[in-house]
């Protein structure tokens, strides 16, 4: 029997060449997130065995501690005291903004350089190393990216001390948070790159440079430790560790080998990359779902097609085992040489990607190198063995359901079981039901526990569960009636295609269902991710109805307001000063602005309540009647409850008189253009930077956080539809699938319709609304679905973040995917269409299936 099922390969190779397809796809897309995942490691260890290349010994900090080099630098001298030890080096790292004259503002990721130049694991390509306490040395690329030399000056921000005193009868003038440095490029290195630096420019200042500006800010990476030539490091070990245990850091630091160091840090900073890998992985399982369903359905046809072929071979002595064995001999060599094709694809893709991230975005990925274990091709072609084996257990099973006897009569299809147990249906029904029952609880139970959110993602799969088990009773139904709907206008071939596509309701469902679960997905994922900008920013607004803030601590000219007020994209501007409001008010205590009401419904959001004299303009949920404000000196002001804002409180100039509000304590509130993209956002918040002499950092506000914010969400949205994309293209290939093989199995009959004179445009007609009605239908069913599921989740994450559900369901974006589905549904049926139109009536009515 294994010489017949490769003789039918062999033969009708054309019927399996699309089963083929999907099961590359999904092996492919296993294999090469297994790669990818693998890339990411080995660069990583790489990246971390060159910054402890030249270390005899490495202290890091334990699991989840953090300490600073201020922390840090009083135990490198004893640490040099311990016998054979030669030298001991910090490495840590902060980050920082800088401004210099060929460039505007960037962020750097500046370290210490060692005092031992033997654990130098950079090379000085031009200029020294730096040497006194203003002296600068940048990477490379640094250089040549941001256009700067040696001898020229860069500006640095570094943390400031606030200046105030522990007496509370004498007023506090709180200084700014950030200062200036100015530094001078001695020199230039080759650093060299890794992820943790990814994306930011690298410098490299002097032990007491870094000492006196950047550690209180910075995290200390490791301790790298020289050791006398001849020296014996794994008796050194303890006693560096003892070293360690009797200074005020016991517990914060392990010493440990350069190869166990290396392990260790790629371990935690591997987490993101894990992460990641999962996420990839859960689409990739998505995709093979989609494919399991598309191979048995695609089987299911084919066996169907051989019917009488199988119960003649029963007539010649074959077993109902050996047909069984036939069947899975089948769609295990299909599912071994699309699994080998994809996963070789899925490796060149790998490739190419990591060639292509190098290349886009050379400063975030410079450090990837591409490794391609043998167990992830292994794991690829076993996953895309095993969907096939199972995608072809139903089909086997139809296969030794027939007996000799059937050899000998006529089959019609339409006319056989549907063989749906009434078990799987209970099973369906019962699975929608409490899908829909934990969706509505999880919308009115969730603000009484978070643990909704995973009641209402679990109702969610069920649903989705459900509608799969229930398919060959919910979607047949839908498909007569938008057939009968929207075909009829196409006369015979629209009536024609609707009858088909219920004359086998099962494979209909099962067709529609793969591209359902792939829509619904997406449709989710859009009108998810949609709503919850929109909510999200509505939300904000509430809480801090101001776009931007800039607080400062000097007054404000006339010059710098104007400048401000002339950048594209700011509708207005206002100087306000500011108070301190006194008391527990949580985590994030609120800003309190001093400001006339006129000046403040010119940049406050709309819907914002102006505040009223004489009062502090609080939430409506502010439980006191008054609140403890603060200036020069301190008062209690009655409040006035209205609005939403609970980030920034407002008062009136009169009650910041009374408080004796510094003059030099001013912030400049901007109010920006309500039709601003994230990019224009983005822009503007620079030149507000640059107007006022401060860095982007200290430009903040609710129209900055809504960019951020935004900009998360759209990169998320992107990545997640292209990886769905997978999952969408196989269950289209499932219906092209359909259609090929409804052109082989009604050979005789649309021959038949020919004979009787329908002709052969007609006859491509009817198939391409056959595909179409399937495409359209099921991309119908996953939009509706997918968009309730999409507003469901959106109120269950924002729930607490705004009182207002906002649903942004883009209509274009609908149209979009219909309009895919409906081009998508005409291209597949392209093939079988022409296949039909070249079979001549007298051929096709001579011909046996």
């Amino acid at each position: 029997m294994i010489a017949v099922a490769l003789a039918e390969i062999r033969i009708h190779w054309a019927r399996f060449l699309a089963v083929g397809l999907g099961i590359a796809l999904a092996a492919g897309f296993v294999a090469s997130t297994l790669i990818i995942s693998s890339s990411l490691q080995t660069s990583l260890k790489e990246s971390v065995g060159h910054t402890f290349s030249e270390s005899d010994l490495v202290i890091v900090p334990a699991q989840d501690v953090f300490v600073n080099g201020q922390e840090v630098s009083p135990l490198a001298k004893p640490l040099e005291r311990v016998d054979s030890v030669s030298g001991a080096a910090v490495n840590a790292r902060t980050t920082t903004t800088g401004r210099g004259q060929s460039f505007s503002e960037s962020t750097f990721a500046l370290s210490p350089v060692p005092a031992d130049t033997s654990l130098d694991t950079f090379s000085i390509t031009e200029g020294t190393r730096p040497d006194s306490i203003s002296d600068l040395v940048l990477d490379e690329a640094t250089a040549t990216d941001l256009g700067v030399g040696i001898g020229d000056e860069i500006r640095f921000s570094v943390a400031a001390v606030s200046v105030g005193s522990d007496e509370d009868s004498m007023p506090v003038y709180r200084g700014p948070s950030q200062s200036n440095t100015t530094f001078t490029v001695v020199g230039l290195a080759s650093m060299g790159s890794g992820p943790a630096t990814a994306g930011m420019h690298r410098g490299m200042t002097t032990s007491a440079s870094y000492q006196e500006y950047f550690a209180q800010q910075g995290d200390v990476i490791a301790i790298q430790i020289a050791l006398d030539a001849g020296a014996d490091p794994a008796a050194v070990l303890p006693r560096l560790q003892a070293t360690i245990d009797d200074s005020a850091l016991q517990g914060s630091l392990e010493a440990m080998t350069v190869s166990d160091a290396v392990d260790v840090k790629a371990e935690r900073l591997s987490g993101g990359n894990e992460v990641i890998t999962w996420l990839l992985l859960a689409f990739a399982g998505i995709s093979v779902i989609v494919a399991i369903l598309v191979v048995s359905n695609t089987f299911s046809v084919i066996v169907a097609g051989r019917r009488r072929e199988l119960a003649l071979l029963r007539c010649l002595g074959a077993s109902r085992l050996q047909l069984y064995g036939s069947v899975v001999t089948e769609g295990t060599f299909v599912g071994l040489l699309g699994s080998i094709v994809g996963v070789a694809v899925g490796a060149g893709v790998s490739f190419c990607l990591a060639a292509g991230a190098k290349q886009i975005w050379p400063n975030e990925f410079d450090y990837l190198s591409l490794s391609v274990p043998p167990s992830a091709l292994l794991i690829g072609i076993a996953v895309g063995v095993l969907l096939t084996v199972l995608a072809t257990i139903r089909p086997a099973r139809s296969a030794i359901a027939v007996t000799p006897l059937e050899a000998l009569q006529p089959f019609d299809e339409a006319l056989s079981p549907s063989g749906q147990s009434r078990l799987r249906h209970i099973v369906g029904w019962s699975s929608i039901g409490l899908g829909i029952v934990l969706l509505l609880a999880s919308i009115y139970l969730v603000e009484q526990a978070q643990a909704w959110i995973l009641g209402g993602a679990l109702g969610g799969a069920l649903l989705v569960f459900g509608i799969v088990l229930c398919s060959v009773m919910i979607i047949p139904p839908i498909v007569a009636a938008i057939g009968d709907l929207a075909f009829s206008p196409f006369g015979i071939p629209g009536r024609l295609a609707t009858l088909n596509t219920l004359r086998n309701r099962r494979r209909t469902a099962a067709t529609a269902t793969a591209l359902i679960i792939g829509v619904t997905l997406v449709a989710t994922i859009l009108v998810g991710g949609m709503s919850t900008k929109a909510t999200m920013g509505f939300g904000l607004n509430q809480r801090y109805p101001i776009d931007i803030a800039v607080p400062l601590e000097t007054t404000v000219d006339r010059d710098e307001a104007d400048a401000v007020r002339d950048i594209a994209g700011v509708e207005a501007v206002v100087v306000a000063h500011r108070a301190q409001v006194i008391g527990d008010h949580g985590d994030s205590p609120p800003e309190l602005y001093v400001i006339d009401p006129e000046s403040a419904q010119t940049v406050i959001s709309e819907g914002a309540e102006a505040p009223v004299a004489g009062k502090v303009l609080v939430p409506k949920d502010f439980a006191p009647d008054s609140i403890r404000i603060k200036g020069l000196t301190e008062a209690t002001v009655p409040v006035e409850k209205a609005g939403d804002s609970s980030l920034v409180y407002f008062t009136t100039p009169d009650v910041g008189n009374d408080l004796g509000v510094s003059a030099t304590s001013t912030s400049v509130l901007v109010r920006v253009d309500p039709n601003a993209s994230v990019s224009d956002i983005f822009r503007i918040q620079q030149d507000v930077a640059e107007a006022l002499d401060v860095t982007t950092d200290e430009v903040a506000g609710s129209a900055v956080a809504r960019g951020q914010y935004s900009e998360f969400i759209d990169v998320l949205l992107v990545a997640a539809v292209a990886l769905l994309f997978v999952a969408v293209l196989i269950a289209l290939l499932g219906v092209s699938n359909t259609v090929s093989l409804s052109v082989i199995e009604r050979r005789r009959e649309n021959s038949l319709l020919r004979a009787l004179g329908l002709s052969i445009s007609q006859l491509r007609s009817l198939l391409a609304l056959e595909a179409t009605l399937i495409s359209s239908v099921a991309a119908l069913i996953g939009l509706l679905l997918g968009g309730a599921l999409g507003i469901v989740g959106t109120h269950l994450i924002t729930h607490d973040y705004s009182n207002r559900l906002i649903v942004d369901w883009s209509l274009a974006s609908t149209l979009g995917i219909l309009l895919v589905a409906i081009l998508a549904g005409l291209l597949s049926a392209l093939a079988p269409a022409r296949r039909a139109a070249r079979l001549s009536p007298v051929e096709g009515l001579k011909q046996e299936n």
